[in-house]
């Protein structure tokens, strides 16, 4: 960490220790002011230079795309969605009159839209065929978010990565990013873009800006106005908050947000940018965290003791890996696999994988059988750990040594940078795998006893209270509200089931 001497150091302290207070993970943060980098660190593993999943975030890229269509005369705010995709079935309604640009770029379609619908297929057409709500107004949906992006892929003739990048990711000097994709190869609209921090904050100060970026005008500068401009306000906090065009309004500040923690707040008062990315489930009181302390190392000094403290805490903190300790006899060269009871027991909720994708991604494109035929070789030093899922052969690579170990795979089209390590204790192998280009951590054990494997993982952060607040929120949940308690305890059963020893055996 370099010296500071235009932030109180004691103000950024404070912050970190909050958020460890409340549990909250945090991966990265930036503060800028004017566009000069005051502030910048990260909790190992995670660095600079790592792309991270920024789930909603990702709207306020899509947000950026539609500036650039709608300047360059592909569409308007007031198109209509429907004559745009006469290629999908629709609910028959008068209320389609209303559909426009405008209305999903606001989060105001009207349509039905649950966190729980299955994401892995075609969201256009589930908006297409979605009923209109009773409820008017403001509805938080991905399904209004990806439409934007639908219609900029279909007037445009291009996905959103290659649409942006000659308008936006290369006079920014931001690499192309990895974008999750739905069943008909669409840039998901809602979530699934990979980005660093640098890039994001990069991106927000180009809109404090004005679009301009080195001289130059790179975003529409009437659009940077209007869709970080109030819209439509939220229910319930009329004197707070609002929405802009797909942007997070708080009177004159503006934020790209994504749900566990992903948060880039432009602040005009002090001409800065806050970029922080974590992992929480439930991300309010990070947002309140960063509004209560972080504004405040802007209007004090820092002494040489709070300089000393956020030095020796950001030293300390990260993954600590423990001695690796005896191993117990580990069967390599043998191929084990699923029962199945585990099989069918597993896969439940969520297809069981050594890489957590619980909080990892949009759930689009991800195997729907569990892992299997998992072997085990050990090199000096380094445990690797293959399996397949589906197709696709992935292979970890977990330190020994007390040293962690970098691998690269892929699962249905998706890269994974996995950091993992692995340690024994009392004839049990435990393994830490963590993706560092999302926000989960898994860790396993592995028994060992003849030809059987038992195997139990555990992912965190806890998505099981995240799923059932969204399940208690949703449409149909509401409708039947006198089964909501059987419901919720039926989820939670289903998401603890990965928790469960998973058999294995050889043949």
């Amino acid at each position: 960490m370099k010296t500071l001497t235009k932030l109180s150091t004691k103000r950024i302290y404070d912050f970190y220790r909050e958020l460890e207070k409340y549990g909250i993970e945090n991966h990265g943060l930036i503060i800028e002011q004017g566009g000069e980098i005051l502030f910048e660190e990260y909790a190992y593993p995670y660095s600079a230079d790592m792309p991270h999943t920024l789930f909603s975030v990702t709207k306020s890229i899509v947000a950026t795309a539609a500036g650039f269509a709608i300047d360059e005369g592909l569409f308007s705010l007031d198109t209509k969605i429907l004559p745009l995709f006469p290629e999908y079935e629709h609910c028959e309604s008068a209320e389609w009159g209303n559909v426009t640009v405008r209305s999903v770029l606001t989060m105001q379609s009207n349509k039905e839209f649950s966190f729980l619908q299955d994401m892995t297929g075609n969201y256009a057409e589930m908006f297409m065929k979605a009923p209109f709500r009773k409820e008017k107004g403001f509805l938080y949906s991905n399904n209004d978010a990806h439409m934007v992006a639908a219609v900029i892929q279909k007037t445009s003739g291009m996905n959103l990565v290659d649409y942006l990048t000659p308008r936006l990711f290369e006079p920014l000097g931001i690499n192309p990013p990895a974008w999750e994709t739905n069943s008909i190869g669409e840039c998901i609209g809602g979530t699934g873009a990979y980005l660093t921090l640098r890039d994001l904050v990069r991106i927000c100060r180009c809109y404090a800006d004005g679009g301009v970026y080195k001289g130059k005008q790179i975003i529409p500068e009437w659009w940077t106005k209007e869709a970080t401009k109030r819209q439509v306000e939220l229910p319930g906090r009329e004197n707070e908050d609002g929405y802009g065009y797909l942007f997070w309004i708080d009177g004159d500040t503006f934020s790209m947000n994504g749900m566990f923690g992903q948060q880039i707040t432009y602040i005009p008062k002090y001409d800065a940018v806050i970029g922080s990315l974590n992992s929480v489930v439930g991300d309010d009181m990070h947002n309140q965290l960063v509004k209560n302390f972080l504004p405040l190392a802007f209007e004090e000094e820092s002494t040489v003791e709070s300089d000393e403290m956020l030095r020796d805490y950001l030293e300390n903190r990260g993954e600590r890996i423990p001695d690796c300790g005896p191993l117990p006899p580990i069967p390599t060269g043998k191929t084990f696999y699923i029962t199945p009871a585990s099989d069918a027991l597993a896969k439940f909720m969520f297809p069981a994988s050594l890489i957590p994708r619980s909080v990892t991604s949009s759930f689009a494109k991800r195997p729907k059988k569990n892992l299997d035929c998992v072997s085990f070789e050990l090199d000096e030093n380094v445990l690797h750990i293959s399996w397949f899922e589906e197709e696709d052969k992935v292979v970890v690579d977990c330190g020994l040594d007390g040293n962690s170990r970098i691998t690269h795979c892929t699962i249905k089209g998706y890269p994974y940078t996995v950091w993992a390590y692995a340690y024994a204790r009392k004839n049990v192998v435990h393994a830490v795998v963590k993706p560092i280009n999302t926000l989960a951590t898994q860790r396993i054990t592995f028994e060992f006893s003849g030809d059987t494997m038992k195997m139990s993982m555990k992912g965190t952060p806890d998505f099981k209270k995240f799923i059932a607040g969204n399940a208690e929120q949703s449409e149909f949940y509401r409708k039947t509200n006198k089964h909501l308690r059987f419901i919720s305890k039926g989820l939670d059963f289903a998401l603890s089931t990965i928790e469960m020893p998973m058999k294995f055996r050889t043949r």
